[in-house]
């Protein structure tokens, strides 16, 4: 007999239909876009979701998305809300596709440019008289593939006097740092709606891994003494989805051995198990020059070391070009790297002052064992850089 009862609800891809803890941000995110449920023709808007990993803002998001489609329905409205995730798409030309693929919009797959697709999907909803919110997820990507043009051109296309608003921007990304991004033209245009969602405390995480245990477990399969064990390894990270995760795993090793219960000793295999930032989906999105980087971390970190400094990691870097046959970027590149890879949630920074011998950088990984993360990315490189 399985523990789960619905184990589906545990996957990152499921959406609850309550997101515990931001009932504030998704009625802020209702009130930005009132206009299109009221108005004929409403404004244009732009908003900027920002926080940290784990922190809920893919699925506040997506439950966003789903219930102003129901609540258009409901007032004879047509609002169509389209997610893309740029880590995985990270041109223009393959989310404006992606975007037309969700509209039911067959365009040739040659032959287009990105102009040309988004007038067809502009075009698409003033004929059908419908609203399309466009959220971009992970927008750093694609921002540091393209740079600003595609942010500009999204929201420019946008503004259509005539017909109103056909075109709104939900942008969701990492850190504060992302708006140094944007040249000043198309910050801008985007306006200053943004909503920042703060990291869980244990107490919040415990209650939402309560409830996540009573949609996904059968009753009486993990107790609250569980939960809470598991709120407490989960707190450091203050990450909902590392939780998740975890919860996940507690329920799969105790199916595994036939038990009716989640105990306290099937968290800790699954804390054995799991290391909590770093799957192996999200190293195969990585580019060469960021595997490099992360590879020198690990290296750096191998010997039990909880840190090393910036510049023992870029001597490291150095040494793993040479070995791979590749040329090493000069330290400012590799010192943007660093911080991309940690816009990402692969490793942390910290200055520290060092008195009279200034100030230096030391780089973490943060719960993830050196040793299997240089093994998972050897194995990644030797595919090919």
């Amino acid at each position: 007999m399985s523990v789960f009862s619905h184990e589906e609800k545990l996957s990152p891809e499921y959406v609850p239909d309550r997101l515990l803890f931001r009932e504030r941000e998704l009625e802020l995110l209702f009130s930005f876009f009132s206009s299109l449920l009221r108005d004929e023709k409403p404004f244009h808007v732009r908003v900027f979701l920002l926080g940290a990993v784990g922190t809920g803002k893919t699925s506040l998001a997506k439950l966003f998305g789903q219930e102003i489609e129901r609540r258009a329905l409901g007032v004879g409205r047509k609002i169509r809300f389209v997610h893309v995730n740029c880590r995985i798409h990270k041109s223009l030309y393959t989310i404006l596709r992606k975007t037309a693929d969700a509209l039911g919009l067959e365009i040739p797959r040659r032959g287009y440019s990105d102009e040309e697709i988004l007038e067809i999907i502009v075009n698409f909803l003033r004929f059908n008289r419908t609203r399309l919110i466009l959220c971009l997820d992970e927008v750093e990507a694609l921002i540091a593939e393209e740079g600003s043009g595609p942010i500009y051109l999204l929201t420019r296309s946008g503004e259509d006097i005539e017909a109103g608003a056909l075109l709104s921007l939900i942008l969701v990304f990492r850190g504060a740092d992302f708006f140094e991004r944007l040249d000043g033209q198309t910050l801008s245009g985007m306006g200053g709606n943004s909503i920042h969602l703060e990291e869980y405390s244990r107490d919040q995480l415990f209650e939402i891994l309560r409830y996540r245990a009573s949609e996904a477990f059968v009753k009486n399969a993990i107790s609250d003494e569980v939960l809470d064990f598991l709120a407490e390894v989960a707190a450091e990270r203050k990450d909902a989805r590392y939780a998740i995760d975890l919860l996940w795993r507690s329920g799969k090793y105790a199916e595994a051995e036939g038990s009716p219960t989640v105990t306290a000793e099937h968290v800790r295999k699954a804390l054995a198990s799991v290391y909590p930032t770093i799957r192996r989906e999200n190293l195969a999105y990585l580019r060469p020059d960021e595997r490099l980087v992360l590879l020198s971390t690990a290296r750096s970190m191998l010997g039990n070391k909880a840190s090393v400094t910036s510049h023992d990691v870029y001597e490291t870097y150095k040494l793993v070009c040479e070995e791979l046959g590749q040329e090493a970027k000069g330290y400012t590149s590799f010192w943007e790297i660093l911080q991309q890879l940690q816009d990402l949630g692969f490793l942390r920074l910290s200055v520290k002052s060092e008195g009279a011998h200034g100030r230096k950088t030391y780089v973490y990984l943060p719960g993830i064992p050196a040793q299997l993360l240089e093994q998972e990315l050897v194995k990644g490189l030797s595919h090919g850089l």
